[in-house]
């Protein structure tokens, strides 16, 4: 079976065409992580450190951000989670308006903590090439069609953008 992604933009729609395996993988995989976001799995919750870099160069003054500010960062992020579940259903098709295509690109960057050892942005390993094991090879392809999703809600006019991964 071949797996595989194609993302479609056109005049501020994305659509997103999966392999059935690929959309199972994917919905899966934000299923999971939306679990441990309301800490209701076993591996119960995402630290805000792994959540959302640091806001400062001090510790100290990172970790007051995330205490004045990270309940309502990490509200946001398991709404998008939420809204993006409520509206597909693991099928291999999903159809978004911009508003849609925000939330499974919110979903899909934070996502990839479930995958890697280090938070996202210190992660070394992430590059097409760097990556040695599955689950870094899974924070790559989120970023990927995260990144692939983010060029097509760009796309405006009549001329459609389609990229496929």
């Amino acid at each position: 079976m071949t797996d595989f992604a194609h993302v479609t933009g056109l005049a501020g729609r994305v659509r997103l065409v999966l392999a059935p395996n690929t959309a199972a993988v994917l919905h899966h995989t934000l299923t999971g992580v939306a679990a441990r976001l309301a800490g209701s799995d076993r591996r119960a919750g995402v630290p805000g450190r792994r959540l959302f870099p640091d806001a400062y160069g001090s510790r100290r003054l990172s970790a007051g951000f995330r205490d004045r500010h990270g309940a309502a960062m990490r509200a946001e992020v398991a709404a998008a989670f939420s809204r993006v579940l409520a509206t597909w259903d693991g099928g291999t098709e999903l159809d978004l308006d911009l508003a849609g295509a925000r939330d499974l690109r919110l979903a899909l960057a934070h996502a990839q903590t479930a995958s890697l050892r280090q938070p996202r942005w210190k992660a070394a390993g992430t590059g097409p090439f760097a990556a040695r094991w599955g689950e870094e090879r899974t924070a790559v392809w989120l970023q990927d069609l995260e990144s692939h999703v983010a060029t097509a809600a760009l796309a405006r006019g009549e001329v459609p953008v389609f990229l496929e991964l």
